[in-house]
């Protein structure tokens, strides 16, 4: 062995280029798998803290009871409680232990004449620290003013604490359980105990924490977990497999010579098993190291988007179970992998090897093949077909990515769905004066306030109604139409953009063209206001049509109250401001806008106001963080894809040399050589893309199976799109035939320049 070993480390010196392959799988491995568990501990834990700010850590609230029934909680289950108990109306003593986080100005209260009190107590008594307040006539020292949330979940708003000696009164008791198995059977079997009581769960805290998992909900999510950790486990046990396989293919023809010389099976085996415990020992750690940094940089990109918004910063939890699982899926997954082509490299026929000889089926010549694709794709078929090992590895490896990449990018499609924004947000600051204020404000000077504010990059105002139409054209046909005053500098850039020359309006006729009264380019109406309070008088006004109903969502998005009727455009005139008058401001500023609009505001407190971008500005940043988050997980996703196919498809072509020199000796020129290079690469695209969309159709199936245990996570699902899969689905497809196909051209980029008799010898 100690000769095997030798020989061993020796070929891993020797050929570089394979062990750097095979190191750089494992290692993404390492690292995919490793950034999952870590990536699942840290939101796990920062979700528990999150919520452990909010509503404190204890488990639950037992009240409505005394202090001489405290030793009930003298319990295993529990591992500690403190308590406040009751000395007045709405004054309560603290424990000696008591620890619960109550926001609190100032200290906690040393004996019974101190006191801390509410914020709500302190405003209505003009009370801070160190005045006195006085209880029953008896004066207490404050010597602190609190905040705390948990003392109204249980009907005790504005309660004052001092401390006291112990008496038997009510008490309220805050309890940690032990265990997080069944902690809410733990807590009722613990408040049955007593001879009367209530108990307050902090279910926010226990929710995150129980690990019974009671509800088919949470057996959803648990099973999903399992089932995507499965779908992991499998595609890194595919990437290692291959990445070995690769290995020991390309040290065939040694393993052979191994054999020749006298070395047994188990020898062959165990220079397999050792190069793996190699890459391993070298793997494990660097991928740790590697996702610990990956992590903490996404860690890092989060914090530095939402510093403004989150008050404690996230940060890298490791939780042990998830990482030993992450370790042991690449151990087995390894070990597995090892096996496998040990196994292969130990059952090599030594004349076979050294001879480069193979027993192959004689197939017959397919001429449609032929016919269609010359006899470089027939000769690329016949590479396909008769040797279906040479492919098998590659193939896999290619599935594995199609499955992989598909995988990954529906599932952090739903989550990025999921999280997106559902409101309809405005790209404007929006500004509305009704009519029943018009005369109370001066609109010039609101308009000439927002054209000077710095933020400003364009701003339109408009009026807009609808009204009655006749026309002499066609038998005087009559309708409705929304006529829309807006200001002269909109409207001149209107009339340049559509090469306007009538003065008059501009008609934009939405509706369908044919055998309607705007089917000419200057047509006259007279219009009747549709409201019957309007005292304004009829008119007529001859305008130029424009048929492009697209140009309303591009010039000025939701500026126009219908696309039903069509739309004529006014310019603006003093007169019209007897209604409700808009604004839209664009700006490049959106919370500075806000800022410099608060003057104005103060001065028209009539006028509405909304700037959507500024007021959900918090949830905006977290949607793009959100994003930014998913793209740089599909880029590493990607990469790991890329990285895989591009070394698979490298080496195999690798192993064909000999294959290839053969045939640029019998005249394959280099055009032809190309082209049959194309026709395989496309083959293997397709092939691959066959079995790996159904692989993934199955993965889909099984996902949909399991969430139609939970109808509310399935009625979710049904509530998803189904276009947002196409574009993933797009990149896959011709991602993977471009990317096959560059890999083809990589590889043999080389071998065009071998030497055919040198390939042919060494080979």
């Amino acid at each position: 062995m100690k000769i095997m070993s030798k020989l061993t480390i020796k070929n891993l010196f020797k050929n570089k280029k394979n062990f750097i392959l095979c190191l750089i799988s494992v290692i993404l491995s390492c690292i995919l798998l490793f950034s999952t568990g870590l990536a699942v501990s840290t939101i796990r834990q920062n979700q528990i803290n999150s919520v452990i700010d909010i509503y404190g850590d204890y488990h639950a609230i037992i009240y409505n009871t005394n202090t001489s029934e405290k030793n009930l909680l003298n319990d295993e289950r529990i591992l500690k409680y403190f308590y406040i108990f009751q000395i007045k109306d709405n004054l309560y003593s603290i424990s000696d232990d008591f620890n619960l986080d109550l926001n609190l100005n100032g200290r906690m209260p040393n004996n019974n004449n101190e006191i801390i009190v509410n914020a709500k107590t302190a405003t209505q008594n003009n009370l801070k620290l160190g005045d006195n307040f006085t209880i029953d006539g008896k004066n207490y020292q404050v010597v602190g003013i609190y905040t705390n949330k948990h003392f109204e979940r249980i009907g005790l708003e504005n309660i004052n604490l001092t401390k006291d000696t112990e008496s038997n009164n009510n008490s309220i008791y805050f309890i940690y359980l032990s265990s997080n198995k069944n902690m809410y059977q733990q807590l009722n079997s613990i408040a049955d105990k007593f001879s009367s009581c209530s108990i307050l769960p902090n279910e926010f805290v226990i929710d995150n924490l129980d690990t019974s998992y009671d509800g088919t909900q949470n057996q959803v999510y648990i099973l999903m977990i399992m089932f995507i950790s499965l779908i992991l486990a499998i595609i890194v046990f595919f990437i290692i497999y291959n990445a070995f396989s690769i290995s020991v293919n390309e040290k065939k023809k040694n393993y052979a010579m191994y054999k020749s010389i006298g070395a047994s099976p188990k020898q062959i085996l165990f220079s397999v098993f050792l190069e793996s415990l190699i890459i391993l020992a070298i793997a494990i750690p660097l991928g740790f190291l590697l996702s610990l940094g990956f992590v903490s940089f996404i860690l890092f990109l989060i914090n530095s988007i939402l510093a403004d918004f989150i008050e404690n910063s996230l940060t890298l939890e490791i939780y042990p179970i998830f990482i030993i699982i992450s370790f042991v899926f690449i151990l087995i997954s390894t070990l597995f992998a090892t096996f496998s082509v040990a196994k292969m490299a130990s059952s090599i026929n030594i004349i076979e090897e050294v001879r480069q000889t193979k027993k192959f089926k004689y197939k017959k010549e397919n001429k449609i093949v032929k016919k269609l694709f010359g006899i470089e794709g027939l000769i690329s078929a016949k590479n396909v077909t008769r040797d279906k090992v040479k492919y098998r590895i590659t193939t896999i490896s290619v599935v594995i990515g199609i499955v992989l990449f598909m995988t990954a990018t529906s599932l952090l499609s739903i989550i990025l769905f999921s999280y997106d924004y559902d409101y309809d947000i405005r790209k404007y600051a929006y500004l509305q004066i009704t009519g029943s204020d018009l005369e109370n404000t001066d609109v010039n000077g609101v308009f000439d306030y927002i054209s000077n504010l710095d933020t400003l990059e364009e701003y339109i105002y408009f009026d807009s109604n609808f009204y009655e139409f006749q026309t002499d054209i066609d038998n005087l046909k009559a309708g409705n139409i929304d006529v829309t005053y807006i200001d002269s500098t909109n409207y001149e850039k209107l009339k340049e953009t559509y090469q306007i020359t009538s003065d008059n309006g501009i008609i934009i006729n939405t509706l369908e063209t044919g055998n309607n009264v705007f089917n000419k380019e200057f047509v006259t109406l007279t219009l009747t206001p549709s409201s019957t309070h309007s005292t304004e008088q009829p008119f007529t006004v001859t305008a130029q049509v424009i048929n492009e109903s697209s140009f309303l969502e591009e010039s000025y998005p939701n500026a126009f109250k219908t696309n039903i009727f069509p739309i004529l455009i006014l310019e603006w005139e003093e007169k019209n401001m007897d209604d409700i008058i808009s604004v839209y401001i664009k700006a490049d500023d959106y919370l500075k806008l806000d800022k410099e609009m608060n003057n104005l505001l103060e001065q028209n407190e009539r006028i509405y106001y909304q700037n959507d971008q500024a007021m959900y500005h918090e949830q905006i940043v977290t949607n793009n963080c959100l994003k930014l988050v998913i793209y740089l997980i599909l880029i590493f996703i990607t990469f790991i894809t890329v990285v895989s196919i591009i070394g698979t498809i490298s080496s195999n072509l690798n192993l064909r040399r000999r294959e290839f020199a053969v045939l640029k000796s019998l005249g394959l020129s280099n055009r032809q050589f190309n082209k049959m290079i194309f026709y395989e690469s496309l083959m293997l695209s397709l092939k691959s893309l066959l079995f790996g969309l159904l692989i993934f159709i199955l993965i889909a199936v099984i996902f949909i199976r399991i969430t139609m245990i939970d109808e509310t996570t399935f009625n979710s699902l049904l509530d998803i799109p189904l276009n947002i899969f196409i574009s993933p689905l797009l990149i896959c497809i011709f991602g993977v035939i471009i990317i096959n196909y560059l890999s083809f051209l990589i590889a043999t980029k080389k071998i065009k320049k071998d030497n055919i008799v040198d390939v042919i010898k060494t080979y």
